[in-house]
């Protein structure tokens, strides 16, 4: 009854922002910045808004749930649900390949940002791009704080919690993870189709990362490290690609 009780809490808590348009971590960072048109004040206050609504509200339950030990552990719906699907455990050399594999793919990823700004392919670019986007060093800082909180607590929230109470309720931790992945997507409905798509391919990447090495922690600093490409390194290699690209112009006398 109490796990019912608070995923209707929880899905409630998502629906009333969709139907509002204005979620509990917007309110949370518009009370935190006030009336300042500071931008690295306003990023701070959404990383607060984001961690309370998602990582607190994911605390709260499962002290209540009686279950922190899912912080630390795979809980066993979840471990059913990894068997169900085809998951194998990952052991730690199979880990260490990801973690190369995963480098490598940013590096490229990089690079590929700094060619396309430097010919100027960005503008083609569709993409969501956050307001919270890093533009000066003094931004930085709150824009890493940011994705932190989007880390910790949405894998709190989308990957622990909903997936757990559903599994709890229904018997099927499967039905779980898919309503947690669901819930995840459709969360970041407001950067478009696009960028949407991308998130559902980013949440199953996660999903399978937890499911497959029982690691809450490990999903919380890849999700980290994908946001903080998104608000810090990126806009920064765009910026040295087009002044890379501005020097060589200016070099060769050709028009700006």
């Amino acid at each position: 009854m109490l796990a019912a009780a608070l995923l209707f809490a929880a899905l409630g808590l998502l629906a009333h922002g969709w139907w509002t348009k204005r979620s509990l971590a917007a309110r949370i960072a518009r009370a935190a910045r006030g009336r300042s048109a500071s931008r690295p004040r306003s990023t701070l206050g959404w990383a607060l808004g984001i961690f309370v609504t998602y990582g607190a509200t994911a605390l709260v339950a499962l002290a209540l749930l009686g279950r922190p030990e899912a912080l630390t552990d795979l809980p066993v719906e979840l471990g059913e649900a990894a068997r169900l699907v085809g998951i194998a455990p990952l052991p730690v050399d199979a880990l260490v390949s990801v973690g190369w594999s995963l480098g490598a793919g940013f590096v490229l990823g990089a690079l590929a940002v700094i060619v396309m700004a430097r010919r100027g392919w960005l503008r083609f670019a569709t993409m969501y791009r956050s307001p919270a986007v890093a533009t000066t060093r003094a931004e930085a800082g709150p824009a890493l704080l940011l994705a932190a909180a989007a880390g910790i607590g949405e894998e709190l929230f989308f990957r622990l919690l909903i997936p757990l109470l559903t599994a709890m309720i229904t018997g099927s931790g499967v039905a779980g993870c898919l309503l947690g992945w669901a819930a995840f997507t459709l969360a970041h409905r407001y950067q478009g189709a696009l960028s949407m798509g991308a998130v559902a391919i980013v949440g199953a990447v996660l999903g399978w990362l937890y499911l497959a090495t029982g690691l809450l922690w490990l999903a919380m600093l890849l999700h980290t490290v994908v946001d903080a490409n998104a608000l810090v390194l990126r806009p920064w290699l765009e910026k040295l690609g087009r002044h890379g690209a501005d020097r060589r112009r200016g070099a060769t006398g050709a028009p700006r």
